[in-house]
């Protein structure tokens, strides 16, 4: 008797899979990305193993000296937020009732779109300046000499002003006067530039997306109106994911090298990824063709890191140049179709 009920059970169990309905789908989607906000960070810094005057303490901090790191902020003008935005997904979708009341999609999505990254708003000097100018020293490649020196007589060096120092005739710094305080005339960190891009750059995702939805079954009592009625939902959705994002320009245009006589033209690439979130509506049209109408909030960032020789080109003196990029999207409206098989 006990085994008899077990069975009964288990089989009630199972009568509702019998409700469960699967389908295949492909589908385009077309949105508006609203925005980017990003952040443009640049520091200086150089390994040197300069020593205070009469002591071994080193100048640098582990022979690291570094500057400022300053940061630009950035975001796109209300005339230029919305970029276009281009999905294709393709994934599999399950109803849970013979109602399709209640179900779930998962699905992979492949996106591009436009991205402006817009002009700074505002900079910020964050610090970080680990040592002082006036005691680096360095060696000059065609003597072999440490310089600054103190001035010989006769004196075939270039003067230091306010010093008894000097360097050789040949030396020079393309970012700094040579000074008392900065007797090398290294180079402080810049500021960024003004606009990252003049063109927007291109943005692609690739995502793994669970959505959970709820249906109203308009059919089921239009039915009762009209018989021949077709398969006619209409409800909402919720759901997220992960994906991982590139950003990428062949024509960005680095000022800052730029203004030392360095090559500008330079090309940049980020990456990364993380969580989203989607909510909206949808609506079923026959048992073949769904319209969804929704919004995706991304939560991460993506970003890019490189690195550019700086300053005086006198290995002694000269610096690295750090970039630091790194960009958020906004929420993303989209109308989407989908085919179902």
């Amino acid at each position: 008797m006990t085994r008899r009920l077990v069975l009964v059970g288990f089989l009630g169990l199972l009568q509702p899979l019998g409700a469960l309905k699967n389908h295949v789908f492909t589908g385009v989607r077309f949105g508006y990305v609203g925005g980017f906000e990003s952040t443009f960070s640049q520091q200086v810094s150089m390994s040197n193993p300069s020593t205070m005057p009469n002591s071994s303490q080193p100048v640098c901090p582990k022979s690291l000296c570094k500057g400022d790191e300053i940061t630009g902020f950035y975001k796109t003008s209300p005339k230029k937020s919305a970029g276009f935005a281009f999905t294709y997904t393709v994934g599999d979708e399950i109803f849970f009732d013979k109602f399709a009341i209640s179900g779930l999609r998962v699905y992979g999505t492949l996106e591009y779109a436009n991205a402006n990254l817009g002009s700074r708003y505002k900079v910020q000097n964050k610090g970080g300046q680990n040592y002082n100018p006036q005691y680096i020293k360095a060696i000059d490649p065609t003597t072999g000499n440490a310089i600054p020196e103190t001035m010989p007589n006769p004196n075939p060096l270039k003067a230091i002003p306010g010093t008894n120092l000097g360097v050789p005739s040949s030396y020079t710094s393309p970012c700094a006067p040579l000074s008392a305080n900065n007797p090398l005339g290294l180079c402080p960190t810049p500021n960024p530039q003004a606009v990252l891009l003049n063109t927007p750059a291109h943005f692609m995702t690739f995502g793994l997306n669970v959505d959970v939805f709820l249906n109203i079954p308009l059919d089921y009592w239009l039915k009762r109106v009209y018989a021949k009625m077709f398969f006619f939902k209409m409800g909402v959705f919720v759901g997220g994911g992960v994906e991982y994002a590139m950003l990428w320009s062949d024509v960005f245009k680095n000022e800052v090298l730029g203004a030392l006589g360095y090559n500008p033209k330079t090309r940049f690439f980020a990456a990364g990824g993380g969580f989203f979130v989607n909510v909206g509506y949808q609506l079923y049209l026959g048992k073949h063709n769904r319209i969804n109408i929704g919004w995706k909030f991304p939560y991460y960032k993506i970003t890019a890191n490189n690195w550019y020789n700086y300053g005086n080109h006198n290995p002694g003196t000269q610096q690295t140049l750090k970039q630091t990029l790194s960009t958020t999207r906004r929420d993303e409206f989209y109308v989407s179709y989908a085919y179902l098989f």
